[in-house]
């Protein structure tokens, strides 16, 4: 449609342009022969000079002006034409404007006439241009019959083919309201594979997958957390309803309560845990971090994990690299550490090795705590870090397994990455590795 109408306003402006140029060529040399002969319009050297050129170029409206823009010999005169003058007056140039006179349309041309360096009148000369607006008509009646044959084909196409492409977005979207939490089982229908929405409802089904993967775990961390308090509460109960059924000894009545406050101590810690983990999904967590020297922890880590070996008679080795600093909770990652030492504690058996080691690589600081214990079953390699997990093979030893999962969670929560290494019998090496901060 553009090329249309800039096809339609250079055309006539190429032909008005030829019009002028054509009547600048007559009006000018009349204006040059009034201005060299008189210096006064309304004499007859004017009057004959009119006559001759109306006679030299017939069919041509030709008239001349006062200095005031009137025209000579004339009571009725047109506006359009005294302005027209009044402006080449003025301006001392060429003045050009459309004007129906009567029943016939003109160009017109004003031309100063100069005598002396003094603008005395005009010559105002009119061409008849009803040919080139009928054909002008034509034209734009023709282009605008051309747009319409382009143009509304065009939008009934682009309605079309986007009510297509909107179709499927519009009954996906209808289909994705109906699913709520209670049935995210449910998926959205494959189109095919060359359709734009595939992708789409691929992602998306995807999304459900991960979203009902999520939503399990989470229903099943609640309910194991329930368990794990439930459990302590009901010995609790159990055992203070028996030791009050009857009356009890001072030894009866302490044993209770020594079985009391290790229940407590559990159930304290599962709340810790779940604390833990709350802080772990906090958003902007990174608010809370402070820039923290990283060797210093370790090294005083590594002291108190030596305290902690002694009663298995336990060889404690640090390899730590000064000055390494990063953003954290000094907190939070000394917990992490320390569950990953106590671990290392009770997994290897007496007279064995613990390696507490900090370097760098790539920018990255790099922590591994590595032992000489037990090891872990390559089965469980890909759970370990799942809450409430636990090897059948260390049921022996004490635990809720949620360690591990916390320590991830923490590690997660720095932007940092845990990972464990490990062959039965071979000992056990966990590696975590967190940005290093200059």
């Amino acid at each position: 449609m553009v090329l249309f109408i800039s096809f339609y306003i250079v055309t006539q402006r190429s032909i008005l342009t030829e019009i002028d140029r054509s009547l600048l060529s007559h009006a000018s040399p009349i204006a040059e022969n009034i201005g060299l002969n008189t210096d006064n319009v309304f004499d007859d050297q004017t009057d004959e000079i009119i006559t001759v050129s109306k006679i030299q170029v017939p069919g041509i409206f030709l008239e001349v002006t006062d200095v005031n823009g009137h025209i000579v010999g004339k009571e009725n005169e047109s506006a359009v034409l005294q302005n027209l003058a009044e402006q080449a007056i003025k301006t001392g140039k060429s003045a050009y404007s459309n004007k129906k006179i009567g029943t016939i349309d003109l160009r017109i041309i004003s031309q100063p006439i100069i005598s002396e360096n003094k603008v005395i009148g005009t010559i105002v000369m009119g061409h008849p241009i009803e040919g080139y607006t009928n054909a002008f008509e034509q034209l734009k009646s023709t282009l605008f019959l051309l747009i319409m044959f382009f143009i509304a084909p065009s939008i009934a196409l682009g309605y079309f083919l986007s009510q297509n492409a909107v179709s499927p977005v519009v009954i996906l979207s209808k289909r994705i309201s109906q699913i709520t939490e209670e049935n995210l089982s449910e998926r959205v229908m494959v189109p095919l594979k060359s359709s734009e929405t595939f992708t789409l409802v691929e992602n998306f089904n995807n999304l459900l997958d991960r979203l009902k993967d999520a939503f399990s775990k989470e229903r099943q961390f609640i309910g194991d957390v329930a368990h794990e308090i439930k459990t302590p509460l009901a010995v609790i109960k159990s055992n203070a309803e028996v030791t009050l059924s009857k009356k009890r000894n001072i030894e009866e009545y302490e044993m209770s309560l020594n079985q009391v406050l290790e229940h407590v101590n559990k159930l304290t810690k599962n709340l810790s845990h779940l604390i833990d983990f709350a802080w772990s999904q906090t958003t902007d967590i990174t608010k809370q971090f402070t820039k923290l020297n990283l060797s210093e922890l370790l090294t005083d880590i590594c002291e108190n994990s030596r305290y902690l070996a002694q009663a298995k008679n336990l060889n404690v080795e640090c390899n730590i690299k000064e000055n390494i600093n990063i953003m954290g909770k000094k907190e939070k990652l000394n917990q992490v550490f320390m569950n990953l030492i106590d671990n290392a504690v009770k997994f290897t058996n007496m007279g064995g090795f613990i390696y507490i080691k900090l370097y760098t690589e790539n920018k990255k600081a790099v922590v591994e705590v590595k032992d000489t214990g037990m090891g872990i079953n390559k089965e469980d390699i890909k759970t370990i870090f799942n809450r409430f997990s636990r090897s059948k093979d260390n049921d022996y030893i004490q635990g809720h397994g949620l360690g591990l999962a916390i320590a991830k969670a923490i590690i997660k929560a720095h932007n940092g990455t845990i990972e464990a290494e490990s062959e039965k019998g071979k000992g056990a090496t966990f590696k975590i590795i967190l940005k290093e901060s200059s």
